[in-house]
């Protein structure tokens, strides 16, 4: 196994075999597929960033250059106009640097306190995460419902919660050699991937708030479920390498060891999981019970951009230098998973 730097990687004309697709139907794709403000997002979130004292280092920096914010924003919320847009990437990039810089690092963080930031009741001395947390829920406050307010702080936790155990989890690795079911991980990486809150910030992109019967029917939480496993899934074939770099844990490697099968095998097995999600959402989304005339529209337009974002996610994962600074060989085999849609000839 060979964790290459992109330019050699690309020198070694290592290419990945058609297997190694995570294939899409055509209506998962937006048109356009980037959002037309991305320049910037990508501008006024690391202003924004850097206004709370997030970026002002040369290593924080690069960090948020490797984000690729303005990506990361505008191919997960494609369609989403410039205000809702911009506060939408501004809060997965702020997780996402935290997320890096705090979360995976060490499990001493206070829950409680970043909420309480969130859904302004501040109780712990100010810093400057929780200091742009607040920021985020003010503006979100002025938007949306205090109904609205409850389910995204909720959703939060369960996230910080999950966040937590899978630090755990790694640390376990590192210090004992213990390592997770696949199962165990993959539940575990369902939440911790953070796609629950993102549910919600799809809503507020689309303008509107679906209510407490939507949410909670069966179905639909068994559609979140279903895309919030896809986001895992395309995280960790598309970030193989970073996670092998960094000894994180990965789908992939507790497969290898789990099953006893040989890294490819084991790449090759993630990604049928993946594109077999891909189709076992559409059909839960084709299930969907109806919910009245007026809601319907809605709960449609929710789903196409639940798509959408799943979609982005993934095609970011594959050009993001975050992931894609380095590749991963086995052999001469390269384990790199394409976005490809489903029927089109894909690139030579």
């Amino acid at each position: 196994m060979r964790v290459l730097s992109a330019p050699d990687f690309v020198r070694c004309g290592a290419a990945a075999p058609p297997h190694f697709r995570l294939l899409f139907p055509p209506r998962w794709r937006a048109e356009p597929v980037e959002n037309r403000y991305a320049p910037a997002l990508e501008l006024e979130t690391i202003a924004w960033l850097r206004s709370y004292g997030i970026g002002e280092t040369a290593a924080e920096a690069e960090k948020l250059r490797r984000f690729d914010c303005g990506k990361y924003g505008g191919y997960s919320m494609p369609l989403a106009d410039l205000e809702a847009g911009l506060l939408v990437t501004q809060y997965i990039s702020l997780w996402l640097f935290w997320d890096d810089a705090q979360v995976e690092r060490q499990v001493t963080w206070d829950i409680d306190d970043v909420l309480a930031a969130l859904l302004g009741r501040r109780r712990a001395p100010p810093s400057r995460y929780l200091d742009a947390w607040a920021d985020l829920g003010r503006r979100l406050r002025r938007a949306r419902s205090e109904r609205w307010m409850r389910r995204l702080g909720a959703s939060m936790r369960q996230w910080l919660e999950n966040a937590k155990r899978e630090t755990a989890m790694a640390r376990a690795l590192k210090r004992r050699g213990v390592l997770p079911d696949f199962e165990a991980l993959f539940d575990c990486r369902t939440v911790s991937i953070g796609m629950y809150p993102t549910f919600h910030l799809i809503e507020h992109a689309e303008g509107f708030e679906l209510p407490d019967a939507v949410h909670d029917h069966a179905a639909v939480v068994a559609l979140k479920r279903s895309a919030s496993r896809l986001v895992g899934l395309g995280n960790d074939l598309g970030g193989l390498a970073k996670d092998l770099r960094d000894g994180w844990l990965n789908l992939v490697l507790v497969l290898v060891e789990r099953s006893r099968v040989a890294l490819p095998q084991a790449f090759e097995a993630v990604v049928r999981i993946h594109n077999d999600e891909v189709r076992a959402f559409d059909r839960l989304a084709a299930a969907l019970p109806s919910f009245g005339p007026g809601l319907d529209v809605l709960v449609r337009g929710w789903v196409q951009a639940v798509r959408h974002n799943v979609y982005g996610f993934a095609l970011w994962e594959s050009v993001a230098e975050r992931y894609q600074r380095y590749k991963a060989l086995a052999g001469d085999q390269a384990l790199v998973a394409a976005v490809s849609i489903a029927g089109a000839t894909p690139p030579a």
